[in-house]
């Protein structure tokens, strides 16, 4: 009886630190997906000031170019 006690207590402890690696990975994945969210958005604000830009840019060549 004492043997299937400490294999028990042995699986549970396993269990635990299993649950214990869950948590932290989820945690991990969690904000690695939020960072990435927030990557993303920036990104897409990057890109319209990059194309405003490039408007302003080629309306000044225009206005240049018909002087």
């Amino acid at each position: 009886m004492a043997n299937s006690l400490s294999q028990l207590e042995l699986l549970e402890n396993k269990i635990n630190g299993l649950i214990e690696q869950f948590d932290k990975i989820n945690a991990e994945n969690t904000a690695l997906r939020n960072q990435v969210n927030q990557m993303l958005s920036e990104k897409e604000q990057l890109v319209n000031k990059n194309e405003s830009a490039r408007k302003q840019i080629d309306l000044m060549i225009h206005r240049l170019r018909s002087m």
